[in-house]
């Protein structure tokens, strides 16, 4: 990066461009703008799964009637230490709530519809490090719920609302992530043996409700797909032999974050040249995008920024150097032609 004059730009004493590293384009900015996204989208999906649950029920012949509880996720700290890891919700409880915070479960009725949230009940002197402690009604209103509650309220709350045909029924999210091989933890509070519970209905429901995505959900991933694209072509544009695979991660999650919004990325970048773009998830601690790149190199750059809970997930591979660019696309329709008959049932 040089001034108007020829020389190196300066920040104090230290110049931008170092002599380790090549001197890089200047950035991009970008033409889209972080969208606002309603709560709707959630109420949506609770009444999808509530529509769902009664029909699976009444199919069984089951009354269509007991309570979704789920537990929201909560914050790690890194190992010993107070340092508290940036927290991201779980996924289930972000599909039917939207919050964003942790510490939270939430409930549905399966008869009415209604829908609960329960808080954690924070004390005052939190202030101090998290700021304002908001009231009740501020998660009342802000994820357009028809009720809320502390979390510590869950057992007293459940008896008088939903205790009138004996013992309330619990319908606790319990199964096994087939990618994985994790499984999803069922909600646990104090109190919780005063009722009835099933951990077999609701995960597979919830999951296959989950799959079919709401004109809603298909625009946030639309807008996660849109600045990721937008990010990748920066990284394309920017990419030169002598810079470091991380330099191109840095400027994707850049991108993502400084223009979209995208403080989380859908999964670890992998930014991978030369004998690196054969290992499937590389970027990782071992292996963390830290090799030179050189004239010559393939890149394979497999990043996806994520936004309000939904991601994009984007491969693309092209040359380091321009000229090689030419040799690259008179390549590509050899490759086309031969996936296209080979892999017939899978359309380019």
């Amino acid at each position: 990066m040089t001034s108007p004059t020829g020389g190196a730009l300066e920040c104090g004493s230290r110049p931008l461009s170092s002599p380790g590293f090549p001197a890089m384009a200047a950035s991009s900015p970008s033409s889209l703008t972080p969208p606002a996204v309603p709560m709707e989208l959630h109420a949506g999906n609770r009444d999808r799964l509530v529509a769902a649950l009664r029909g699976h029920l009444s199919a069984s012949g089951r009354p269509p009637r007991g309570l979704v509880l789920l537990q929201g996720g909560e914050e790690q700290t890194r190992y010993c230490t107070d340092h508290l890891e940036l927290f991201r919700q779980e996924s289930y409880f972000a599909y039917l709530f939207g919050v964003q915070e942790p510490g939270f479960y939430g409930a549905i009725d399966i008869a009415s519809g209604q829908s609960i949230l329960f808080a954690p009940r924070l004390p005052a002197d939190y202030a101090v490090w998290m700021g304002e402690i908001k009231p009740l009604s501020y998660f009342r209103d802000t994820y357009k719920v028809d009720m809320a509650f502390y979390v510590d309220e869950i057992t007293q709350v459940v008896q008088d609302r939903y205790g009138d045909h004996g013992k309330p029924l619990l319908f606790l999210l319990y199964g096994k992530n087939t990618d994985s091989g994790n499984f999803s933890k069922p909600a646990s509070f104090e109190g919780m043996e005063k009722f009835d519970t099933d951990l077999s209905i609701l995960h597979p429901v919830l999951t296959e409700c989950r799959v079919i995505k709401s004109d809603l959900e298909l625009a946030v991933i639309q807008y996660a797909n849109d600045i990721s694209s937008e990010a990748h072509i920066e990284v394309m544009r920017r990419a030169r032999p002598g810079m470091k695979e991380y330099q191109l991660e840095s400027i994707f999650l850049h991108h993502v974050y400084m223009y979209g919004g995208c403080r989380h990325c859908s999964y670890t970048c992998i930014c991978a040249t030369g004998d690196n773009s054969a290992v499937l998830h590389y970027g990782h601690a071992a292996a963390p995008n830290d090799r030179t790149l050189n004239d010559g190199d393939m890149a394979l750059m497999d990043m996806g920024g994520e936004y309000h809970f939904y991601g994009s997930d984007i491969t693309c591979s092209y040359p380091v150097s321009p000229s090689k660019v030419q040799t690259s696309t008179l390549m590509f329709p050899e490759f086309h032609c031969l996936y296209t008959e080979t892999v017939p049932c899978f359309p380019c």
